[in-house]
């Protein structure tokens, strides 16, 4: 490879067409995925994830896989997945699905959509989850959240393939399309500069990971944040260099090194998520930990008991069950929460099993059967 030109095809024929398509409509500084209208976004409760066997218990695997991803995006946290009550939920991870659909696709070794030879057939499974009962698990969970709207990152690429640093633009999206994939995986949307001459000028800028003289020229896009990144050949493989910045404060800065260039492009988008979600993302308060005693009334006959109890056994805050008293129509059982009181509250409230009695009275929580 010999001059920037073969290596931007490179990356574009190995993110393939599919690639392409996604990202073809994007305007010059626009975000790589549109924004969404509302607070809260519905791309954060979504996740695709590939299926290894057709099997229903592969399937329920899937689930669980994509509520992870889920919950990752929604915290910023790349570990949020093995918190202990996350863990907890994910076997049960289709009672929070609201839609999923399976699609087939043709891809290379390596995973990106296949432009030659013999393709490798894929089957990936995609789910949206319902967004009130993934808030609630992560707020049981004692998780920060990284709510919406974010910052749409305008992304800075310099690539040196041994003759000279020459910018991406959005003309070359193909180039950063690993960027986009993974930050949609992070919930995290990127924009790109038009090329114009005097950005094409500022590529030593660039080349230099010096945030403060990019300034100007990342606010004419409306823009107050900034992902400067620089790819070379490092022996074999390939290294990316970044650093973000947000007005005048430098959030980050990391490097990455990889045989594969569009694994190096990709990490920008790691970093960059976890840098702005570890400023961004806030606490909830689900109050301490600890026992609660709750009451169960309106129950009709051993479905209503089962139904109650199975749900209470399901609840990812539930560390202990314990049944003090059985009537006829009631229960009464003791609790033990990886969350307080508000936290508990707010789980059930999300599900579709209890609701509030409207006529309770007294300090005791006291519940009822939804239809």
């Amino acid at each position: 490879m010999s001059s920037f030109r073969p290596l931007v095809l490179l990356l574009a024929l190995a993110a393939g067409p599919l690639a392409a398509q996604e990202l073809a409509p994007v305007e010059s500084g626009a975000p790589l995925a549109a924004e969404a209208e509302t607070s809260r976004d519905p791309e954060l409760y979504q996740a695709e994830v590939e299926l290894i066997s057709q099997g229903a218990g592969e399937r329920k695997s899937a689930a669980a896989r994509a509520l992870g991803q889920v919950v990752t995006k929604l915290t910023g946290d790349p570990l949020a997945a093995g918190n202990p009550v996350v863990r907890r939920a994910l076997p049960n991870a289709e009672s929070f699905v609201v839609d999923s659909r399976a699609s087939d696709s043709s891809s290379d070794q390596e995973g990106n959509t296949a432009v030659g030879g013999v393709p490798v057939y894929k089957t990936t499974m995609s789910f949206a989850f319902e967004p009130g009962s993934v808030d609630a698990l992560v707020a049981g969970a004692g998780l920060k959240v990284w709510g919406s709207p974010r910052p749409r990152p305008i992304l800075w690429l310099a690539i040196d393939d041994g003759r000279g640093a020459r910018l991406v633009n959005s003309q070359q999206l193909n180039v950063v399309s690993p960027l986009a994939k993974r930050g949609l995986e992070r919930g995290l949307r990127f924009g790109m500069p038009a090329g114009s001459a005097v950005e094409q000028a500022a590529v030593q800028t660039i080349w230099a990971q010096n945030p403060e003289p990019m300034r100007a020229l990342t606010s004419r896009y409306g823009n107050d944040t900034q992902l400067l990144g620089k790819l070379y050949r490092a022996g074999n493989g390939w290294t990316a260099d970044w650093v973000l910045s947000r007005n005048e404060q430098e959030l980050s800065r990391w490097s990455f090194t990889d045989p594969s260039p569009q694994r190096a492009i990709a990490s920008g988008a790691d970093g960059a998520a976890d840098a702005i979600a570890r400023q961004d993302a806030v606490a909830i308060d689900v109050g301490e930990p600890g026992p609660l005693g709750i009451e169960i009334v309106g129950l009709r006959d051993g479905a209503d008991y089962a139904r109650a109890m199975g749900y209470l056994q399901s609840l990812a805050v539930v560390r202990e069950l314990r049944v003090l008293e059985a009537r006829p129509d009631r229960l009464q059982v003791h609790l033990e929460l990886a969350v307080g009181p508000e936290g508990f509250a707010r789980f059930v409230a999300a599900g579709d099993t209890l609701e509030l009695d409207p006529l309770a009275s007294g300090d005791a929580p006291r519940y009822q059967l939804k239809p």
